[in-house]
């Protein structure tokens, strides 16, 4: 989910979306949906069965079993903050998103020994290191890999990992090297011969 100052059509064509899903090679369906475009703006999607079941309807076929994973950048923490109940999401992946909400995220993670959390981290630094401070069990990178590195080393034996970024907050989600790697970070099938080019349909 895109953070403030967008939307959701406008990320998925300036942050170079599909291509940054084909670089991370995982095999996943990848669900972009609409988010707050700011402090006031609506929270469109507030139960996460309820986008599945129009992403099913509108590809116009069963949406794939499997884990489901919810990635939020920046002001996405408000859509996500609505889904914390729900029992299907088992990872999520925080790209700059921990405004001060340590109880929630812990609690979500606490409450299910099979639930993962991945935290990388930016302007968003102060609150993640409260967090991570109080979650021993925490891989902690000093900053991402260079790109050649291609990903985070044992992030995806890990059940919670957390990276102080040194891209900012927009470069986490634009600069095509962190995103990939946090998605890499994913305990999900890699398709190495993977199409970098391979095209991602809109619905």
């Amino acid at each position: 989910m895109h953070g403030y100052f967008t939307g959701v059509d406008r990320a998925w064509r300036a942050h170079r979306l599909p291509r940054q899903f084909a670089e991370s090679k995982i095999n996943a369906l990848f669900i972009a949906c609409e988010a707050p475009d700011g402090p006031n703006g609506r929270v469109m999607w507030t139960n996460i069965d309820e986008l599945l079941d129009v992403v099913a309807a509108r590809i116009e076929e069963p949406l794939p079993e499997g884990r489901v994973v919810a990635v939020a950048h920046s002001g996405a923490h408000r859509t996500l903050a609505t889904w914390l109940d729900e029992e299907r999401i088992d990872t999520i992946v925080l790209v700059d998103a921990l405004y001060g909400e340590m109880p929630k995220f812990r609690e979500w993670l606490d409450s299910n020994a099979g639930r993962r959390l991945i935290d990388a981290a930016a302007l968003t630094r102060r609150w993640s290191e409260q967090l991570h401070a109080a979650l021993p069990d925490t891989l902690v990178f000093d900053r991402f890999p260079p790109p050649r590195a291609g990903k985070l080393r044992g992030a995806r034996s890990a059940r919670v990992v957390y990276v102080r970024s040194q891209h900012d907050h927009m470069r986490l989600v634009t600069g095509g090297i962190a995103l990939p790697m946090l998605l890499r970070a994913l305990q999900l099938p890699i398709v190495e011969d993977a199409s970098r080019k391979a095209p991602i349909r809109a619905l």
